[in-house]
């Protein structure tokens, strides 16, 4: 009888790690993250310019062609690896762009959706969502959004990055965006 209920356990336990393995091991989403300022006290996000700038980035060697303000993101295995990697963000934007597996080069995936309006900005004119990320992979694991995702090509990267920060705060406080806030060296880190 004690063997038979030892067999039993043994037996579920199993099935249990086979099933919870498996539930993990198809479910990983692949994000990316940009690193963000927050308040000490609070831990709302600073949507403002500061924490999302958008700009061109180094210079290019020639022959290439210049390098276009974008705004920055990097892929990361999870929260963990983000956090390891980038020790001094006091907190992440996270934002998931599905199950990829090994994009290559100019994927682009669309954030938001038209239905998610861009509050906040007044006059910067943003251009609706959904906005184009890429796997530019430069430097690795290096994703961006293209300034004329933006706004407009004859604004200035200051008027991008304010208009970026809204519509990050916008699909941070849309529930199912795919966009979220989570903790960095801060433990209070949220949208509002």
């Amino acid at each position: 009888m004690q063997i038979t209920k030892l067999r039993s356990r043994i037996l579920a336990a199993t099935l249990t790690g086979i099933v919870a393995l498996g539930a993990t091991s198809s479910a990983h989403a692949y994000s990316i993250y940009r690193g963000v300022n927050a308040n000490a006290g609070t831990g709302i996000v600073d949507w403002t310019l500061a924490s999302f700038g958008v700009s061109a980035g180094p210079a290019p060697v020639p022959p290439d062609p210049p390098h276009l303000p974008t705004l920055s993101f990097f892929h990361y295995a999870d929260d963990a690896a983000a956090r390891a990697d980038r020790p001094a963000a006091q907190c992440f934007v996270k934002v998931d762009l599905g199950n990829l597996i090994g994009p290559a080069l100019n994927t682009q995936i669309p954030i938001g959706n038209i239905n998610i309006p861009i509050n906040g900005v007044g006059g910067y004119n943003p251009r609706a969502f959904h906005w184009n990320v890429t796997f530019d992979n430069d430097p690795p694991n290096h994703w961006s959004i293209a300034k004329t995702q933006i706004q407009g090509p004859i604004t200035t990267n200051g008027e991008a990055s304010r208009v970026a920060a809204a519509a990050f705060q916008s699909l941070a406080t849309t529930v199912g965006s795919g966009v979220t806030v989570i903790n960095g060296n801060q433990n209070n880190c949220r949208a509002q």
